[in-house]
């Protein structure tokens, strides 16, 4: 197919389809320009597998042919300085994920923690830390009476939520959604949004959240939610499988006034309009993807 359209340039995302662009591209002598993205973070990830680990040897040495390894959060990017061969850190740059949703600010109560909703969004799996913060909602319920859950998101670690909800006695206020296409108006109705992961490549679901005006509670998993929130500027940060913590953090931010247009403001830096351009930039379809600037955006590390 490359071969055969001839495109100026290829901009591939994922592992997978990176490997795959990569050795067509050695194919073609280069005469394509080569832009992979990577949105996944390497951390606590174990190759058990001889697929995974022949992965990790192709990627090691398959990614100094690109012409730019964009990573989407600082993290990511220390990740593949540190698991790739040669000098191929001089071609890594740092973009984050177009994730800002325009939309409309929600009705923003009072600093009341009553009758308030927490609201986390994601696949039901291990990393994103839902068990963490089901045994944390249970002591936000001791300080908190009139607050509820709602968790949307569909994965293999249902039943073992659900059993967890039965045993903490939260099925009255805890909702696992499943997937839903109307994700607006889970952003629109809820008054608090959680990160509870135990790791992001960047965390897109945090700045959608805050595209509404939803003040955040994250942790600081590797990698993405401290450098989404600027290290707690936007939001409180606390330790991955703190179930304390992550308690007193949503207790504390249901019961406190946020300004939802700084953090609508925020969330905006990660708009479309302003990623957009750094793409087009390291494809060589904006001005200042020449040798001497190649890997440079306003996202560089």
């Amino acid at each position: 197919m490359i071969k055969q359209r001839k495109p100026v340039a290829v901009l591939s995302f994922m592992p997978y389809a990176n490997l795959i662009s990569l050795i067509a591209n050695v194919g073609l002598r280069k005469k394509t320009r080569l832009v992979i993205s990577e949105h996944l973070t390497i951390v606590g990830y174990e190759c058990t597998g001889l697929m995974d680990k022949c992965k990790q040897v192709f990627r090691r040495y398959l990614y100094q042919t690109s012409d730019v390894i964009v990573a989407v959060s600082g993290g990511v990017a220390d990740d593949l300085r540190r698991m790739l061969a040669g000098r191929v850190s001089e071609k890594i740059t740092v973009i984050y994920n177009p994730c800002f949703i325009p939309g409309e600010i929600r009705n923003v109560p009072g600093p009341s923690g009553t009758g308030k909703t927490v609201l986390a969004v994601g696949r039901l799996c291990q990393d994103k830390g839902f068990d963490v913060l089901l045994r944390a909602f249970a002591q936000v319920r001791l300080s908190i009476a009139d607050v509820r859950l709602t968790i949307a998101g569909e994965g293999p670690n249902r039943i073992e939520l659900e059993n967890l909800i039965g045993e903490l006695g939260l099925s009255h206020c805890v909702r696992l959604l499943g997937f839903t296409n109307d994700i607006r108006s889970l952003y629109r109705d809820a008054d608090l949004f959680v990160c509870s992961s135990r790791r992001e490549g960047f965390g897109n679901v945090i700045v959608e959240a805050m595209s509404f005006g939803l003040p955040v509670v994250a942790t600081r998993c590797p990698h993405g939610p401290e450098e989404i929130l600027a290290g707690g500027q936007y939001g409180l940060l606390v330790s991955v499988d703190d179930v304390r913590g992550l308690a007193n953090a949503i207790v504390e931010s249901l019961t406190s006034a946020g300004d939802p247009q700084m953090q609508i403001a925020r969330a905006r830096e990660f708009s479309l309009n302003e990623i957009g351009d750094r793409y087009l930039e390291q494809v060589g379809l904006l001005g200042g993807a020449d040798e001497g600037q190649r890997g440079r955006t306003g996202y560089s590390t």
